[in-house]
């Protein structure tokens, strides 16, 4: 089918199971892909919907008097922090392409990146995990986390140069056309030349260049070298990155690290380690100091109870952030009398029974884990998870409903709760 003006209209890609299962075969952490027509509810983040969550996280920024996140370029060089809040966009600019114009009368060559978009983005939470809960079903879930990024401006090339990422990259482009030069690893590794250069005019013919606009989609794997490229008109794409540079040994090691440090106690924190001799005459090491065997004694005492909680407790609190960095953060002070619902059924407050205690148990949601004893506060927990309005009133009695109240507090404060009027 041919639009109006005789330009063949791209074949739509559904991003359904079909989809994934190719890509995972095919391309991730493979090879570039390049989707035209997106039909995803991610592509509802538009424009306008940018606009909105940069004009909120730069307001943030300006009450902290703190541009963490992000970072202004001018004529490829960074500016001061100072001089990047005065540079934020405002919501007297009414769209990207407004605090464009505002930009663009002032620099001939800048670039705005923010990494920290989705602290603010509730609203829009859930499409963007419905996307990742597709992706991470058929790659897996990722041992570090995914994050949000935004690219706007006139900028020429990328500020930094020809880069690789230890992240693969899915990019979303809202307003203006996006090129992207990428080269293989194998090609980067061969020309290391290539890091953080701008001039690279005899490398472009071992490249390729991806060219996307609004309603496309691109992916490039993490070993991928890359640099965004542009005639000076304006552009801006938001992306998400999942950072692939940590292994399953450095997660093993994290959890057995928690499990070692809680089982050696006081003896954990000492900073020099007594000794007899370090070595015989003949400089064989033949024996450990009697720390280490006191600390070895220590753990062959761990039962494999003890050690499949203690990862499954790491493994939880992991999960609970599900697959980002951050979680969105919406401001709920719990009371007695508050109306508290779960701010997505699809995200639930994370909970373990201890092996040893059963009574006890673990709460875990934003990559913050609490414990507790409380069955009161389990079966809110519960009840919330299960879709319900729940009154902690109406659940937490006697000595122990205040140190409940400040449990479900600190679960407040990584925002699974929204207060229900």
């Amino acid at each position: 089918m041919a639009q109006k003006n005789g330009t063949p209209k791209a074949a739509s890609t559904v991003l359904d199971q079909k989809f994934w299962q190719n890509f995972a075969k095919n391309h991730w952490e493979k090879k570039p892909l390049v989707a035209r027509n997106v039909k995803s509810g991610l592509l509802e983040m538009t424009d306008a919907e940018i606009f909105e969550l940069l004009v909120s996280y730069s307001d943030r920024c300006r009450e902290m008097n703190d541009p963490e996140g992000l970072k202004f370029f001018i004529d490829g060089v960074k500016a001061d922090p100072e001089e990047v809040l005065e540079l934020l966009p405002e919501k007297s600019d009414k769209s990207l392409v407004g605090y464009h114009k505002r930009m663009n009368a002032q620099f001939p060559d800048y670039c705005l990146v923010c990494d920290e978009l989705l602290q603010v983005n509730l609203k829009k939470q859930h499409l963007l995990q419905d996307f990742t809960d597709d992706l991470f079903r058929y790659v897996g879930f990722p041992n570090r986390f995914s994050e949000i990024g935004l690219y706007l401006g006139n900028y020429r090339k990328t500020p930094f140069g020809v880069h690789v990422d230890s992240c693969g990259v899915f990019s979303f482009p809202v307003a203006g056309v996006k090129r992207f030069r990428l080269w293989p690893a194998a090609y980067g590794d061969k020309h290391p030349e290539l890091d953080r250069t701008f001039n690279y005019e005899k490398h472009k013919k071992h490249s390729q260049l991806v060219e996307v606009g609004p309603g496309d989609m691109t992916y490039w794997p993490s070993s991928e070298w890359h640099i965004a490229e542009s005639d000076g008109s304006f552009s801006a794409t938001w992306s998400l990155g999942v950072w692939v540079d940590q292994t399953h040994g450095d997660m093993f090691g994290s959890a057995l690290k928690d499990v070692v440090d809680t089982k050696l106690g006081s003896a954990g924190l000492k900073v020099t380690t007594p000794f007899k001799a370090l070595h015989d005459k003949w400089g064989e090491v033949g024996e450990l100091p009697k720390i280490y065997q006191d600390s070895l004694k220590a753990l062959k005492s761990l039962s494999a109870a003890e050690l499949e909680e203690a990862f499954l407790k790491s493994w939880m609190k992991h999960i609970s952030l599900q697959g980002f960095k951050t979680v969105p953060v919406s401001a709920v002070k719990v009371s007695a009398k508050s109306r508290l619902q779960l701010r997505s059924v699809r995200s639930p407050v994370l909970w373990q029974q201890s092996s040893g205690n059963k009574k006890a148990f673990s709460l875990s949601y934003g990559g913050v884990l609490v414990q507790s004893s409380s069955a009161e506060l389990l079966r809110i927990v519960k009840d919330l998870n299960a879709g319900k309005v729940c009154v902690p009133a109406q659940y937490l009695k006697g000595k122990g409903a205040k140190a409940d109240l400040r449990l479900l507090q600190t679960l407040a404060d990584t925002g699974a709760f929204a207060a229900k009027i």
